[in-house]
């Protein structure tokens, strides 16, 4: 008997097609997670602490990016210059101040603006040894003049913006020493009049995103609605400008401002060239700047961590000390 050969069926186009897609289905659940899984592995460069830039729409989108700042230390902050080399120019022709020195980092890249204000009676030499200091931690600085050496705190305040807005002029201005060097961002720091003027800045006009007034002094005003990180440094026993009549009571009305106070041992005129101690005062300044104008959580411990403590602890350097740490 001659066996029976069972006959294959064909196979249909519709059972086909069904194992095509199958397959299809497998292949792209594999590549999408190859993808996936490169697009959520950090390189080596995103994991560096990198300096930020400003958002994308702001006038210097395509700035280049600031040269690289080495991990501070103690030692480094406390040094009278940074990593950065620096020089200087003076504005030919200040619109809206009195007169300008711009000190800024004669690296390639774009960098925060910083305003110098001086107080009553005073000059650019106030404040003449914080220009360089931060210059070379990567900030570009006009240390500024007064119209008049009597100009009340608001009309500071008004002098402030103006030297800001020429600093974000002239780093738009092909030729000029600074060109491509501003990136937007500014910050201010004053004496005196000149803190008070800081505070008029940090309350009236927005481009300014941190400030530091330094025994400020600018009666009868409220800074209550101040919301930008503000660092107040101020004399122990100052006649004009004490903690308890003026920085203390802002402090303690800007309720929604990242801030810190440090009172330091001396007089109103604690905060110039050539008094009180300015490695400390300048790691402060520094640090703080760094943090809000470039969001540089490196030199977050040096104003909240540890290396806090030995300053905030010792009693020859700091009489009183208060912040909004973590930040």
């Amino acid at each position: 008997m001659r066996p029976t050969r069972r006959r294959s069926r064909p196979t249909s186009p519709l059972r086909s097609r069904s194992r095509l897609v199958a397959v299809l289905i497998v292949l792209a659940t594999t590549l999408i997670s190859a993808l996936l899984a490169v697009s959520v592995t950090p390189s080596a460069a995103a994991e560096r602490p990198s300096r930020s830039m400003p958002a994308v729409g702001s006038p210097t989108e395509n700035a280049s990016a600031p040269a690289a700042i080495p991990d501070p230390t103690t030692a480094s902050l406390e040094a009278t210059n940074g990593p950065l080399a620096t020089a200087t120019y003076t504005v030919p022709n200040p619109n809206g101040y009195g007169s300008g020195t711009i000190t800024y980092p004669t690296a390639g890249g774009a960098y925060p603006g910083v305003v110098l204000m001086p107080g009553y009676q005073g000059t650019q030499q106030n404040l003449q040894w914080l220009a360089p200091r931060l210059a070379s931690w990567g900030f570009v600085v006009i240390n500024v003049g007064t119209l008049t050496l009597g100009d009340d705190p608001a009309s500071r305040g008004r002098q402030i913006s103006a030297a800001g807005t020429q600093l974000l002029s002239l780093g738009s201005a092909v030729g000029n020493p600074i060109y491509g060097k501003v990136n937007g961002t500014l910050g201010a720091a004053g004496h005196s009049m000149g803190g008070g003027g800081v505070m008029v800045a940090l309350r009236d006009d927005s481009r300014f995103k941190a400030g530091v007034p330094l025994a400020p002094y600018n009666p009868s005003q409220n800074f209550s609605g101040v919301t930008d990180p503000t660092f107040f440094m101020t004399c122990q026993s100052d006649p004009v400008a004490h903690a308890n009549t003026y920085a203390l009571p802002w402090y303690n009305s800007m309720t929604r401002a990242e801030k810190l106070f440090v009172e330091v041992p001396g007089d109103h005129l604690c905060p110039m060239t050539g008094y009180g101690n300015k490695a400390k005062q300048g790691k402060w300044i520094v640090s703080f700047f760094s943090r809000w104008l470039y969001g540089d959580t490196r030199f977050t411990p040096f104003l909240c961590g540890a290396a806090r403590e030995a300053d905030k602890n010792n009693p020859s350097l700091v009489t009183r000390w208060q912040d909004t740490c973590p930040f």
